[in-house]
């Protein structure tokens, strides 16, 4: 029998002339299938992924690139949520390889890459919300790495992103060159922009109030919204491609492009149709002005958006950002217009 490499034999066996080297031989084999067992198990530990350390995880951090995309799952083929503008402080949830689970004060929790993160804390991060800021006005812009035209370009910039003014060393003003002033991108980098593309965030934040709450604050001033030129801003847009979860020039989705409108003007909208459709006070159809509301939808689900530009017509993302008549008679009526549910107005 055999046992720990120890073997029981025959006289006849054991005078055999090649009786020491088989026992040489298979205790050598034992022993290298022993080793050998030992090397996979290590190899097997170091190809296992490691924990997510989510104890150190950074906090919070601010949106470094144009338009952040969020998904539903740490995943690249996972569908695309929403997107986040540059410049806003995110809040991370959680880790998972190279991906961050952030909370965006749209509000909404998604997944985006680690890459277009910049993380903050601290004095870092206080710093970074008090300093003054310029918005973006311009659909879609390039931060410069000099002030020229034929300049390289640093990063790309949508509309209602925000960056970092830069000030002059001597004297308290913002740092100017010709018709192009300086910024700081999140990261850091410092760039330029043509002057007119932005508006300081003061000023933009003034013309606006803050309409994600049901209930509106005592100071939202909104007698002094232009309807008229709310509309006419949203026709800018018109043969946009639609995108499912856009929300910026680039591609909108119905929301995406009711709530960039509005955001343009300083005035912040929650992100999603439901949610804008529990805001404000519903009007009969007939009472609409521009800027009013129109929302769509099932069984009393509200599935599409789109903004009331006068004269019986509204402008809405639907395969692309196009006008569409109310109602059911006239030539370029909506498709749709079985699923119209209410209007509702935000403005007053």
């Amino acid at each position: 029998m055999r046992g720990k490499n120890i073997y029981i034999c025959s006289k006849k066996n054991a005078e055999h002339p090649n009786f020491t080297f088989m026992v040489r031989l298979k205790t050598l084999l034992a022993g290298m299938a022993l080793m050998l067992s030992g090397w996979l198990a290590m190899a097997q530990a170091v190809m296992q992924p490691a924990p997510v350390q989510t104890e150190s995880v950074v906090r919070e951090a601010v949106i470094g690139v144009s338009a952040a995309y969020l998904r539903a799952a740490a995943d690249y083929e996972s569908p695309l949520e929403t997107q986040e503008l540059m410049g806003t402080v995110v809040k991370i949830l959680d880790t998972d390889r190279y991906w961050c689970k952030v909370e965006s004060p749209q509000p909404y929790t998604a997944w985006c890459t680690d890459r277009v993160l910049v993380p903050m804390a601290g004095e870092e991060l206080e710093a970074y919300k008090a300093a003054p800021k310029y918005v973006c006005i311009a659909p879609i812009s390039r931060v410069l790495d000099r002030p020229a035209k034929n300049a390289a370009q640093l990063c790309d910039v949508v509309l209602c992103d925000r960056l970092r003014v830069v000030f002059c060393e001597k004297i308290a003003r913002p740092l100017t060159r010709g018709r192009f002033v300086a910024v700081l991108l999140p990261d850091g980098r410092q760039g330029w922009m043509p002057k007119d593309e932005l508006m300081c965030e003061k000023a933009w934040l003034a013309q606006g109030a803050d309409l994600r709450k049901a209930e509106l604050t005592p100071e939202a001033n909104l007698q002094k919204v232009d309807r008229e030129q709310l509309a006419a801003y949203a026709k800018g847009f018109l043969g946009t491609p639609y995108l499912w979860g856009g929300m910026t020039p680039k591609g909108f989705d119905c929301s995406g492009l009711v709530r960039m409108v509005y955001l343009r003007y300083g005035l912040f909208l929650p992100r999603n149709a439901s949610q804008m459709a529990r805001l404000g006070r519903e009007i009969p159809l007939a009472e609409a002005r521009p800027g009013d509301l129109l929302f769509f939808g099932l069984n009393g689900r509200v599935t599409h958006i789109g903004l009331y530009l006068g004269e019986d017509h509204f402008i809405h993302s639907s395969h692309l950002v196009r006008i569409n008549a109310v109602g059911y008679d006239a030539p370029d009526a909506y498709e749709n217009w079985y699923k119209f549910l209410f209007c509702r107005t935000v403005l007053d």
